[in-house]
């Protein structure tokens, strides 16, 4: 029975629809809209927001730049400004998925890898067949 039947200054209930986990990954932004980097003419931007929105109908991206940093191989520090981007399911095929097209963007982008958090958890989704020089 609906409890606000009769009472006209209830407040309805809202509906809440589980998404899933939270997925974030960061790609530097002065690469985003690079004519270099656009295949099909799709730029890597225009690229994330159709396989994101046609896998999972929804994404929010930070367009202010997040500045990042890391160790390279050779022990040099690196940093870019990166912008953030967040989605969110709950299936792990739509995860590895996701990690699939990361690693074809590294490529496509000539990053090393692409940083990327799930939930609790952290990681580095590198080009294929890629040796790993990050451990």
């Amino acid at each position: 029975m609906n409890e606000t039947a009769g009472d006209p200054d209830a407040v309805p209930h809202a509906i809440v629809h589980e998404l899933g986990k939270v997925t974030v990954f960061y790609v530097p932004s002065h690469k985003l809209d690079h004519p270099k980097h656009s295949r099909k003419s799709l730029t890597p931007r225009q690229e994330i927001h159709k396989f994101l929105m046609d896998r999972y109908r929804a994404y929010t991206q930070t367009p202010t730049p997040v500045k990042g940093y890391w160790a390279a191989p050779d022990g040099e520090i690196v940093h870019d400004v990166m912008e953030r981007f967040e989605v969110s399911f709950g299936s792990e095929s739509e995860f590895d998925r996701l990690i699939q097209f990361l690693g074809d963007l590294c490529e496509r982008l000539g990053e090393q890898a692409v940083y990327v958090t799930r939930g609790d958890r952290s990681f580095l989704v590198q080009r294929p067949a890629q040796d790993s020089s990050f451990e």
